[in-house]
């Protein structure tokens, strides 16, 4: 199988990653609140769930940074890095990719969304799908 010609996007754009971070960050902290006011005879417990409903929001807060991915015809790489690319979520208009940077242990998680990058939207699903290292790139990795 021939692998897939090169391929480069700059991500920038990340509203519908902030606004699942959103909902998911006011759910948790909806919870939180709920809890504490079943718990309205034990006002410390009640303070302590109010004051951890706070970090929920963090991921809104904070947006991602941008970053630069490239498949070259023979390895992945973000931001020069080199590392392997696996789709975790795939929601047609956007994607949750991870990148497993080479020899290092930990991942990035990278989300992705046509809004933005429409012009490069097809051909960075067909890449992230069909491109792959050559095998015997990762065999040391098993």
């Amino acid at each position: 199988m021939q692998a897939p010609p090169a391929f480069s996007v700059a991500v920038s754009r990340f509203g519908v990653w902030r606004g699942l971070c959103l909902t998911v960050s006011l759910a948790a902290a909806s919870a939180a609140v709920a809890w504490a006011w079943s718990l309205r005879d034990t006002l410390p417990l009640a303070i302590s769930a109010l004051l951890l409903a706070g970090p929920a929001l963090w991921p809104v807060v904070r947006p991602p940074r941008p970053f630069h991915l490239r498949w070259d015809t023979q390895a992945w790489l973000l931001d020069a890095a080199p590392g392997r690319v696996s789709v975790a979520l795939d929601a047609g208009a956007w994607m949750l990719l991870r990148f497993a940077p080479e020899g290092r242990w930990g991942a990035r998680w990278l989300p992705v969304q046509r809004r933005g990058h429409e012009a490069a939207w097809h051909a960075l699903r067909c890449t992230v799908y069909s491109a792959r290292p050559p095998a015997e790139r990762f065999a040391a990795d098993l």
